[in-house]
């Protein structure tokens, strides 16, 4: 009995509480620096893919112009006929209407370092990841209409070009020599390649509409959640 008066709980208790209390802080102290570090690598995400936006809204501004230029040359082109003289004018509208693809590439090399790196859940704003996941599926779009552009532009008017222009005057910018066969403007066969032309350009234009939409939603989401964080 005197033994088991000698034994001091209080001592014991309060050493044990200490270690307790330790380990609970440590856990706290771990669990506070690890959110910590993942609002910093969060905010780095938001400010890098901000800057991509702004300049892949800036590139697709410039390719937007050169689609529509495009277009009017191609438009031009419908409007000749095999008497049409040769000049550098209409040079221009069958290199740059005809021959130029445009491919646009956006600057997005944040947004697709967050998607290989399996870290979206990082960026914690569930409108910001959903605003993510739709410039993913709209680019996705844009893709393969830039594809389909591309392998309509390859398999059915690049040949038709190869056999019916003199591509030595086009390629290296030769100015109008009135020596260029231009019979070939005005058929049937030439006129449905420049519509099916505009036609798939138009269908790139409508993807890139898109694609700004998303670009813009998650900008702006981006922006205000920045707003909140700096």
């Amino acid at each position: 009995m005197k033994e088991a008066q000698d034994i001091p709980w209080k001592r014991i208790v309060v050493e044990a509480t200490a270690i307790v209390a330790s380990i609970l802080l440590a856990f706290a102290i771990d669990a506070w620096w690890q959110d910590r570090t993942e609002q910093i690598v969060e905010a780095q995400y938001l400010h890098a893919m901000r800057e991509d936006l702004l300049s892949s809204i800036e590139l697709l501004d410039e390719s937007e112009a050169s689609q529509r230029q495009q277009v009017e040359f191609l438009e031009s082109l419908l409007l000749t006929t095999a008497d049409t003289p040769y000049s550098d004018e209409l040079r221009q509208w069958i290199d740059d209407g005809l021959f130029n693809i445009g491919t646009y590439l956006p600057r997005l090399s944040a947004f697709r370092d967050l998607e290989s790196s399996g870290q979206t859940k990082i960026i914690r704003n569930q409108d910001i990841r959903r605003a993510l996941a739709s410039v993913r599926q709209k680019m996705d779009g844009l893709e393969t209409a830039q594809r389909d552009f591309q392998k309509s532009q390859q398999s059915l008017i690049d040949p038709f070009l190869v056999d019916n222009f003199n591509l030595t005057d086009l390629m290296l910018d030769r100015p109008a020599n009135g020596e260029t066969d231009l019979s070939v403007l005005g058929s049937s066969d030439f006129q449905s390649r420049v519509a099916f032309k505009i036609s798939l350009r138009r269908e790139v234009s409508r993807a890139q509409d898109r694609v700004r939409e998303a670009f813009n939603e998650a900008l702006k989401l981006i922006e205000a959640e920045l707003d909140t964080i700096d």
